[in-house]
């Protein structure tokens, strides 16, 4: 559920020497999902579902504004390298049953199935996800998977800040077992929780103040022919505050700003004997600004463009410290016709490596599209 959740990003291993290698799991606000990217609209405009008030993918930041939509989806799914294809994403849809809200999605943010509801005062977002891949014994052999997850996110509005504040809460448990024909290789398990609210105002930052909050724990096993060997367990604390913008400043011109700081600060545990580890490692985001704009050229044609700089201060165990600073820059466009919308992204590697044309290249034109129709 995006941003009804932390964003985590994990990879387990180890080496020669037994270092620890659990990559630092970034959680970005809440529970779940975090900063997944639901749609090529969103993508553009600063990809902080927090930070939209007219698009449906601000359902995940706060379930409590799902009965604003009805709408059907079909996205595509991007593709990554040279040799991929593109390929059917995600896809479902939203719809105002009696005056109650019900909705459905299938493989969004890798969930197999979401159901959503909201019952007038409050929304509730379900997710659940299952697969399992036995070994494979052939010439191109390869490890079997079973990996399955649940999530749930609550969203409400409270009278705390402004005209009014969105809350939302959410929690989330994720298992995956990695075995070969005989024995069970890895076991990791991922559990989650956060919370996030976002004032009304009517000032310049009409989004204030947004304050974030999550806890994520993942624990990776090891085993050695079936017997468990050793294992190790990632702890991270994450939160952040900001503000943010989303207004029309001309009849055709739409403006999405957001600034944040953050804090994540990330523990390491063993029970391995002799590893030789950093047993913590804070980040501390000292400004995240990230600003977009989209222009109605004519009716039916949209124009977006958007730019983000985050700097950032890094601590990892008793290394020196370190600072640096990342900037993006992203486009993308969008047909309207009636209640029917393609939206799509350009491409980073077309404007960097292209031009080719759209589809079958990682670099082609568009990136990611989105059929949309609203009931």
């Amino acid at each position: 559920m995006n941003k009804c959740g932390c964003k985590d990003s994990r990879q387990s291993g180890n080496n020669q020497e037994g270092n620890m290698k659990l990559t630092v799991c970034v959680l970005a606000v809440l529970v779940g999902a975090g900063l997944a990217i639901d749609g090529p609209r969103l993508n553009v405009l600063t990809g902080d579902a927090r930070l939209m008030l007219d698009d449906f993918s601000e359902i995940w930041a706060y379930p409590g504004t799902m009965a604003k939509y009805q709408f059907g989806i079909v996205t595509s799914e991007q593709p990554n390298d040279e040799s991929s294809e593109w390929g059917l994403g995600w896809f479902g849809g939203v719809m105002d049953v009696e005056g109650t809200t019900w909705g459905a999605t299938h493989n969004h943010d890798g969930n197999l199935l979401e159901v959503l509801y909201h019952g007038g005062s409050y929304g509730l977002i379900v997710g659940v996800d299952y697969a399992s891949t036995p070994a494979d014994t052939g010439e191109a052999s390869a490890n079997g998977e079973d990996a399955m997850g649940f999530n749930v996110a609550f969203g409400t509005e409270i009278d705390l800040f402004g005209d009014y504040t969105d809350l939302a809460v959410g929690a989330g448990y994720s298992s995956l077992e990695l075995s070969d024909v005989e024995y069970t290789l890895t076991k990791d398990t991922d559990l989650n929780i956060g919370a996030s609210v976002r004032g009304h105002m009517d000032g310049l930052f009409n989004l204030f103040p947004i304050i974030s909050a999550g806890f994520s724990q993942l624990k990776n096993e090891f085993y050695d022919e079936g017997d468990a060997e050793y294992s190790e367990t990632q702890s991270v604390i994450s939160l952040d505050f900001g503000a943010g913008i989303n207004k029309m400043y001309a009849p055709n011109t739409q403006v999405v700003f957001g600034a944040f700081m953050g804090l994540t600060n990330t523990s390491f545990s063993t029970d391995q004997e002799d590893m030789d580890a950093a047993d913590s490692q804070m980040s501390l985001e000292i400004l995240d600004l990230d600003a977009s704009v989209e222009q109605h050229l004519l009716r039916w044609l949209v124009l977006r463009g958007g730019a983000g700089s985050v700097t950032s201060y890094s601590k990892t165990g008793d290394a020196d410290a370190t600072i640096g600073t990342s900037v993006d820059s992203r486009f993308g466009l969008g047909v309207e016709v009636g209640n029917f919308t393609i939206d799509a992204d350009i491409s980073q590697s077309f404007l960097h490596d292209g031009p080719y044309l759209v589809g079958g290249q990682g670099n082609g034109f568009l990136g990611n599209i989105a059929c949309t129709y609203e009931f």
